[in-house]
């Protein structure tokens, strides 16, 4: 994954408005951690006179960490051509994204999976935009022997079930409740499994890869936009009956259909939006899902829903 610039300027009046509506309203963990990291991840924003004018639009996205890198981008280029309109794009993790869409207090929740039951249940008015695919990838710290692990030994780590392989002491979980985690737990324990209560929490794909990467014997998994390009890690292969070798175009084939990575690692990138979005809103997810759209998911190492 590329480098994503941040800019520190300051919060505007409506976004710090529905910030402290987040802190009033929600108490969870996942969304307070929106609340927690809010001044770090601003992206760039548009000039003075755009944010202290009261006609400027303003549409604030949060939730996925895995989704954030490539919503930068696309807000950034949006914001290029539409001056007028300012982005702001959070953290959080997927379940922050969801809720923060379903109680209005986000325009646009990012997730890197689909709703859950549940959360249909409790918001209804939801509607889903895909906008991507990705996959999540299993890495160690570069110090480990590793180069392969099959399902079986995953799930051994995972639930806590028999000992670690040779030369990994730690396994790196998600602290918040995250699509990432959602998709990698299902696939190597099962629907509903919950992972070994002793496995470390880090917050966010950021977390997980600075996590191993500062462990030389800890395993973790992040999302491939995370972990393809990254140093001071190996990505996996995957032993799952045959050997899936992990890499970009291997990962680009299975979200189209071809048995090249486990479908279960596989999983969409999707905005998540109330029953009436705004006409703004509308068209910015519209260029999300555009064929100008892809040269930003190629640079964030993701995929867009035109070019799977």
């Amino acid at each position: 994954m590329k480098g994503f610039a941040k800019d520190e300027n300051a919060v505007s009046p409506i976004v710090a408005t529905l910030v402290l509506i987040v802190v009033a309203v929600v108490g969870a963990v996942s969304v307070g951690t929106i609340m927690g990291t809010f001044s770090d991840d601003v992206t760039k924003q548009t000039n003075t006179g755009d944010i202290s004018s009261a006609t400027a639009t303003e549409i604030l996205i949060a939730g996925s960490t895995t989704v954030q890198p490539v919503s930068e981008l696309l807000a950034e280029a949006y914001m290029k051509e539409n001056p007028g309109v300012k982005i702001t794009v959070q953290g959080g993790g997927s379940g922050a994204g969801v809720s923060a869409a379903g109680m209005g207090i986000a325009d646009v929740g990012a997730a890197s999976r689909d709703l859950k039951d549940s959360e249909a249940t409790k918001y209804p008015e939801l509607q889903t935009k895909k906008i991507g695919g990705s996959a999540v990838v299993v890495i160690v710290n570069d110090a480990s022997t590793l180069t392969e692990i099959s399902k079986a030994d995953l799930a051994a780590i995972y639930d806590g079930t028999s000992a670690m392989p040779a030369g990994v002491s730690t396994a790196y979980v998600r602290a918040e409740e995250s699509g990432t985690q959602d998709t990698f737990v299902e696939y190597v324990l099962g629907k509903g499994a919950s992972v070994n209560s002793s496995a470390t929490g880090a917050v966010g794909n950021a977390g997980v890869l600075a996590a191993v990467q500062d462990n030389p014997s800890s395993i973790g998994f992040v999302d491939a936009g995370y972990g393809l390009d990254a140093t001071g890690i190996t990505v996996l292969n995957i032993n799952d009956g045959k050997v899936y070798t992990t890499n970009s175009d291997n990962i680009k084939k299975a979200l189209g259909g071809s048995d090249t990575y486990p479908a279960g690692l596989t999983r969409p990138l999707n905005y998540i939006i109330g029953s009436s979005p705004s006409s703004i809103v509308n068209d910015f997810i519209q260029f999300a899902q555009s064929p100008g759209a892809i040269q930003y998911f190629d640079e964030a190492g993701m995929y867009s829903v035109m070019s799977i």
